[in-house]
């Protein structure tokens, strides 16, 4: 399946970018809204692309390789800052920062990762390839009462105590190895009811925890915001409650201590037109704030 952008007009024009602006997209993905960013930017203007998933990276060099207005950098959106230090950058000040917390649809569909389970493929679940544990290693080792406190906290999953036994249960009969294992473990306790897979949440919080997803949003809010230039603008899309209380909160606090304005004062979100087309932009929710 093909990434489609979401919220993709409002982003672009919500940045308010300009010919000579320098824009950081801190989570580029396949390139979806930094093709539409580039678009507005002049001869004098940068686009700066950071992503954590190395397939992403190799996606990005050979969509923007060959543009002169383009760096591409395998960084966590949480490092932000390191740019700074490197002269490869060009780097300014940015004049907008923009964060899409969303798994874009070439990391579910074709990473391989066990991301989705609709998909049966090892369970990964980390954007970077090398890092430890694995999914399958953390299941394999975990306590009950943990995977339990990692299910409700993370998915939001009244059910967590009954998946967090069954898995400890499963995993002294056979190995938890692929997303298939997984699936059909929670299937087993917690019968399907209405539109989301009963294994929903679980993955989410599994994927959130091992790739520490909400502390790199706070420390990549905090470390943008610092960077950012004054009266330059910071545009985020959120999909699920966990990341946008934490950009509500971090965008209100600076708002009510004076350091920024909100340009949204709620979060915008697709049209019924997009979602129709889009299904997954259902939940998107758009943030923007502006550095005082």
């Amino acid at each position: 399946m093909a990434h489609l952008p979401v919220l993709l007009e409002e982003s672009v024009s919500g940045l308010r970018i300009r010919r000579d602006s320098l824009v950081i997209d801190a989570t580029a993905d396949g390139g979806g809204h930094a093709s539409e960013f580039l678009k507005k930017l002049g001869r004098r203007g940068k686009l700066i692309l950071l992503d954590w998933d190395p397939e992403m990276i190799s996606i990005l060099r050979k969509k923007f390789g060959s543009e002169g207005r383009v760096r591409i950098f395998h960084l966590n959106f949480q490092d932000i800052r390191k740019l700074g230090k490197s002269q490869s950058a060009g780097w300014r000040r940015p004049d907008a920062i923009f964060f899409d917390l969303g798994l874009s649809s070439l990391q579910l569909d074709a990473s391989g990762l066990g991301f989705s389970f609709q998909k049966d493929e090892p369970i990964i679940m980390r954007y970077d390839h090398f890092s430890k544990p694995t999914a399958a290693e953390y299941l394999a080792r975990v306590r009950q009462s943990e995977l339990a406190e990692v299910i409700w906290k993370y998915g939001e999953e009244r059910a967590a105590r009954k998946i967090a036994e069954a898995i400890v249960r499963s995993r002294h009969r056979r190995e938890i190895r692929t997303t298939a294992d997984l699936r059909e473990i929670i299937e087993k306790v917690l019968p399907r009811r209405g539109k989301i897979h009963p294994a929903t949440r679980t993955f989410q919080a599994l994927r959130i925890y091992l790739n520490e997803e909400l502390r790199n949003l706070e420390q990549g809010l905090e470390n943008g915001f610092e960077i950012l230039k004054p009266g330059g603008r910071m545009a985020t899309i959120s999909f699920h409650s966990l990341e946008d209380r934490i950009v509500k909160n971090f965008f209100r606090d600076r708002a009510r201590a004076g350091a920024a304005k909100l340009v949204t004062k709620k979060p915008l979100f697709p049209q019924a037109r997009e979602i129709f087309e889009n299904p997954r932009a259902r939940s998107a929710k758009l943030r923007i704030l502006e550095k005082q």
